[in-house]
């Protein structure tokens, strides 16, 4: 059978057909990846965004060799974890650490090694693509993030457009944690401040928050569970707070009363968004609200001083004195007795004062040793004539040396006894053990704390008798050291089970028990690490006593009223977290120092902390005067002042002023750590907008609350 040939045409045709053939089949796949690349999953806005952050860590596994299979299965296990540790979007840098681009080839970048070597021309693997389908179906959201220390790239913008994604930015506001994107959601970053990151959350509808990164979440070195747990409750609670006025006015200093300095500092509110002088001299404002302050220049005489907005102005007067000399008195003024007497040698005292003073210089009030309390009866051992303001007085020096004045005591008769006991027993109440002396009297008491060997010294008593074995610390002792006219009480506790605090309880029936606090420790529940910590807070002044000037106008909260709202955020924060709070006061009124320790002293808290706002003299310019500090008197209660201020500036973007030692009466408690927190300052007007708006507010309780977790040793 002879041999068919093709003719040229037909092969030319099938060669044509199969050129058209595979023509179309490019055109079908570029379409496809046209497609897949323009039309992506739509995935809708979560209410409030709860993000994590796919670091460097996360991205590596692209870098590493693993099969398509194996990086498609590993994006559905990311999605999946993040969801567990209550996310529902997940923050995508887009690049790995070789520096690749985690997406198909774009213009300006390369893509990631094992993602271009999965691209075929039927087959382009593509993470963001498959990231984004499985986030849909799971509800949850996708985002690129540009961390700050990453600058600004193009291929970042192309691959948001390309793919229809929020890029979350730096957004250079006065929170460096914060970022934003255009007509999009704003968030904070929570690994920084938990407290602030609720606090936008919750005061602004829209806004997220980054719990951490996933690898960080995964490995266990970061937790969501407190910021998760602030945020667990549908609404913030009230608490007092009052609009500022946007006048134009000069409300600060009295123009009624006499400036003595050569500068005062001149504050006002203004409307914040109109130009402001004075005296034709542009002001600054570094608020958002309006309110404003200026250091003016003063001259003898009459000054007058003139603000101006526009069409509008206000004017003050500030009247500065000429010097005068001489005093103008009549001579030295008279000195007369209050009325106290040398003690007879061996007599005792007992102090009358709730918080009387223990002084190693009578003539120093600053050189404060500790508080005797109440009730203390110590034998004299020298008495010292000396005068205080135009008063000649008495000092009685005690066992230990220092010194009481009589102005705090009172000379008991010849023949009144001394204390003496003749045992000990233990028992132990809500949690705190207690010794309690058989026998009676309430000797004065030192003590001396250094890590596990803490020694109570008491004067003028004697104890016979045994002590107990075992007083509820793990492999804790107790001895007696008698000593002449005293006896010492030396402990010795255990790292396991450390001494957190004491007190000296004088019972109404004239005898005397010691109680000894147990370290707080965290609960093992991660939303709720403070369950079983007690905290008493103590929002300062109250009622008539409206705390430091500074504050600009009457109608404005003072600071009485800034430091119970702080307080209650305070305590809703801390209550969040699991802890027991109580409050010295929940409303408008006053308590001496005297009822605020009583109360210290009967609740025994693990921490207390009196909440304060600051102010300076008129003197400066008070716009640069401003930051957080915290106050502590005996050693145990520094940690706690230094996590406060710490975490105050942190959360506020205020000064961190830092710890500072200081003998105010709130301080000088042994029962726990106890700490005075000064929030910010009055007398600078931004910082006193800050401090009076609800952001400001709830970041301090936040802030607050975070502290004391911080301040529980691991």
């Amino acid at each position: 059978m002879p041999v068919k040939t093709r003719r040229p045409f037909a092969l030319g045709m099938i060669v044509l057909a199969a050129a058209a053939l595979a023509a179309l089949i490019f055109a079908i796949v570029l379409l496809i990846r046209g497609v897949a690349g323009l039309a992506m999953p739509h995935m809708q806005t979560p209410d409030q965004i709860r993000a994590v952050l796919l670091d460097d860590a996360w991205a590596t596994y692209f870098d590493e060799s693993h099969t398509r299979q194996e990086q498609e299965a590993f994006l559905s296990s990311t999605l999946d974890e993040a969801a567990a540790q209550g996310a529902n979007t997940v923050l995508l840098t887009g690049q790995t650490p070789g520096g690749g681009v985690l997406a198909r080839k774009l213009d300006s970048a390369e893509p990631a090694p094992m993602v271009s070597e999965s691209d075929s021309l039927f087959s382009s693997f593509d993470p963001i693509r498959i990231l984004m389908q499985q986030a849909s179906q799971r509800g949850m959201l996708v985002a690129l993030y540009r961390p700050e220390e990453l600058a600004a790239k193009d291929w970042m913008t192309e691959t948001a457009d390309r793919y229809g994604l929020t890029l979350y930015e730096p957004s250079g506001e006065w929170v460096s944690a914060r970022y934003t994107a255009e007509g999009q959601p704003e968030l904070t970053l929570a690994q920084q401040s938990p407290a602030l990151a609720a606090a936008i959350c919750q005061l602004q509808p829209g806004t997220g928050v980054v719990l951490g990164s996933l690898s960080g979440l995964v490995n266990g070195t970061e937790s969501a569970a407190v910021t998760l747990q602030y945020l667990s409750d549908d609404g913030l609670p009230e608490i007092a707070q009052q609009q500022f006025s946007q006048t134009l006015a000069i409300v600060s200093p009295d123009p009624a009363g006499k400036v003595y300095t050569d500068t005062i500092f001149l504050m006002g509110t203004s409307d914040p968004n109109q130009p402001l002088t004075v005296n034709g001299q542009n002001v600054e404002r570094y608020g958002s609200y309006g309110m404003w302050g200026l250091e003016v220049s003063l001259a003898e005489g009459d000054n007058v001083f003139t603000a101006q907005q526009g069409e509008s102005s206000v004017s003050i007067t500030l009247t500065k004195p000429a010097p005068t000399s001489g005093s103008g008195g009549s001579g030295t003024p008279e000195i007369i007795s209050d009325g106290s007497v040398a003690a007879q040698p061996g007599q005792l005292l007992r102090v009358t004062s709730a918080l009387a003073s223990a002084l190693p210089d009578y003539q120093d009030t600053s050189t404060i040793a500790m508080t005797a309390y109440e009730g203390a009866v110590a034998e004299v051992t020298d008495s010292v004539s000396f005068v205080s303001g135009s008063k000649r007085t008495y000092a009685y020096q005690l066992p230990d040396g220092n010194y009481i004045k009589a102005a705090d005591c009172e000379l008991l008769e010849e023949g009144t006894a001394q204390a003496a006991f003749t045992g000990l027993t233990a028992s132990e109440e809500n949690g705190i053990e207690y010794l309690t002396f058989t026998g009676s009297g309430t000797p004065y008491y030192t003590h001396i704390w250094e890590g596990n060997e803490f020694t109570l010294h008491f004067y003028s008593a004697a104890f016979s008798g045994q002590v107990p074995q075992d007083f509820g610390f793990e492999g804790a002792s107790v001895t007696v050291e008698p000593e002449e006219n005293s006896f010492s009480l030396h402990f010795t506790f255990q790292d396991s089970d450390p001494l957190w605090g004491y007190f000296v309880d004088y019972t109404a029936e004239g005898g005397s028990r010691i109680a000894l606090k147990h370290q707080p420790v965290r609960s093992s529940d991660p939303a709720l690490p403070l369950a079983g910590v007690t905290v008493l807070l103590d929002p300062g002044h109250g009622g008539n006593d409206m705390g430091a000037p500074g504050s600009p106008v009457e109608d404005f909260p003072q600071e009485s009223e800034l430091n119970l709202s702080a307080a209650l955020a305070a305590k809703y924060r801390l209550e969040q977290l699991g802890a027991t709070v109580t409050m010295t006061r929940d409303t408008d009124v006053f308590y001496t120092l005297a009822e605020r320790m009583e109360m210290l002293n009967s609740q025994k808290p693990d921490f207390f902390i009196a909440i304060h706002h600051n102010s300076a003299a008129m003197n400066a310019d008070l716009n640069q005067v401003g930051g957080t500090e915290a106050y502590w008197f005996y050693t145990e209660g520094k940690p706690l002042a230094t996590a406060l201020s710490a975490n105050v500036s942190l959360t506020t973007g205020r000064n961190d002023r830092g710890p500072k030692y200081s003998a105010f009466y709130v301080t000088r408690s042994n029962i726990c750590p106890a700490v005075l927190m000064e929030l910010g300052f009055v007398s600078n007007p931004a910082e006193y907008e800050s401090c009076a708006t609800l952001e400001g507010l709830w970041s301090e309780g936040g802030a607050i609350a975070q502290a004391v977790l911080d301040s529980i040793p691991d």
